[in-house]
């Protein structure tokens, strides 16, 4: 297995992971073609050697459309954006599937802490640390690297952090950041010196991604040093990454369950459009319909991909209900979070899957009765469509006619217009 070690003696930041990859062998090309699709939003990003102590190491210097005199990671001056723009843009993306996940994990830890740093709620709050251009590089790189360096697992040293204060995009904040120090729960830390050690993103990677401790004995294949942009006065500002192999095996591309699981279909298969997805399961018998119904509803809007209940028979011979979640990897957690403190359960199941879907998209047709969406789907080389019901209901009720005459006007449309080809 090939493993990591994270090793943050002068502290962790994005760019400084980044560093270290790149220091370890992760060719600058690929590192490039990871971030290419952000190209309209960076003038220059430069990779640079930087000197501390008399010791090297790399870091990343960015230029983004939206800095103002060239400011290189100047977090928060950047266009805002929410967690759901955020991963709207990994979507665009040209990612593995396994990078993207991961990429979504982070991203949706770092939004967390952000809106519990600032008492506000996930879905309305706008971050400055996600929505910055240079975040954005650091995360998709950084998941990326790891998975091109074939590393499976990352350990991780303690984690140093400063005290005293900075300037941020909401004015002077305590050290260490409040979002960082809601990231670090759990872990090791050290206390040194009055500056920021260990930043939001950088945290939110090492802590997403790794697990605490030393790793056990290597080979060792490669080291990597990143490189902080300010000189420290007590410390090197570099973080480095030791790869190895724990038993001379060459590694796979990150594929532990720690992180997300291998591609079903076995070693080296092209992972496609697979996409992992987290099952969240319990089990009811003390609440009302209408109590289902309603934590039903409000999951979905936390974010779920989907919420279904199934009538079960439970110990003692009661009646009880299995309530399923579906979910992406990066809101397990708040999901996970609301089934436990919303719901009478006292417990919650997981498993990991992969699920493969449809090119989808929505469109809309004309009918006597006005306007319907529609639903299409692309299979293999053609495109299959059906009306939305509740597009239909609510122009049947509008225009005082029966359901079954909207819709099969819907249908006749979409037959005669033909949706989808080209």
């Amino acid at each position: 297995m090939r493993i990591g070690y994270l090793d943050c003696s002068g502290g962790i930041s994005g760019d400084m992971f980044v560093g270290a990859l790149l220091s370890a062998g992760w060719p600058e090309e690929n590192f490039r073609r990871t971030i290419s699709w952000l190209s309209e939003e960076i003038d220059e990003l430069i990779v640079e050697r930087r000197e501390h102590s008399s010791l090297a190491g790399l870091g990343l210097r960015v230029v983004s459309c939206h800095d103002h005199g060239g400011s290189a990671h100047a977090h928060g001056s950047h266009a805002h954006r929410g967690l759901a723009d955020v991963l709207a843009c990994l979507d665009k993306g040209d990612l593995a599937p396994p990078v993207r996940e991961m990429a979504g994990k982070v991203f949706g830890r770092l939004a967390e802490a952000e809106a519990a740093a600032h008492g506000k709620d996930l879905a309305k709050i706008h971050f400055h640390e996600v929505g910055a251009v240079d975040a954005m590089i650091d995360v998709v790189s950084v998941c990326q690297g790891l998975f091109d360096l074939g590393v499976e697992k990352l350990y991780l040293s303690s984690i140093p952090v400063g005290q005293g204060s900075v300037n941020a995009a909401h004015g002077e904040i305590p050290l260490p950041a409040p979002a960082t120090s809601y990231l670090l729960k759990g872990g090791r830390i050290r206390w040194m010196g009055s500056d920021e050690r260990t930043t939001p993103t950088g945290a939110a990677l090492a802590t997403t991604i790794g697990q605490w401790g030393p790793p056990p004995p290597m080979t060792l294949m490669a080291v990597g040093t990143g490189a902080g942009s300010r000189s420290l006065p007590d410390v090197p500002n570099l973080a480095r990454l030791f790869v190895g192999e724990t038993d001379g095996k060459s590694g796979a591309p990150i594929s532990s369950d720690l992180i997300y699981p291998s591609d079903p279909r076995g070693p080296g298969a092209d992972p496609g459009d697979w996409r992992c997805v987290v099952e969240l399961i319990t089990q009811i018998d003390d609440a009302t319909a209408e109590s289902i119904s309603l934590w039903s509803t409000e999951l979905a809007e936390l974010g779920a991909l989907d919420v279904f209940q199934c009538a079960i028979a439970m110990k003692k011979n009661r009646v009880g209900t299995k309530l399923t979640v579906i979910c992406r990897p990066d809101r397990e957690e708040a999901l996970t979070t609301y089934l436990l403190e919303a719901t009478s359960t006292l417990g919650v199941r997981r498993n990991l899957q992969w699920r493969k879907e449809l090119l989808r998209r929505d469109e809309a047709v004309q009918t006597p009765y006005g306007e319907v969406k529609v639903k299409l789907a692309q299979r293999a080389d053609r495109w299959i469509g059906k009306p939305e019901f509740e597009s239909c209901r609510e122009v049947a009720q509008n225009k005082g006619v029966h359901f079954r005459d909207v819709y099969r006007s819907a249908i006749a449309s979409l037959n005669q217009a033909k949706m989808g080809d080209d």
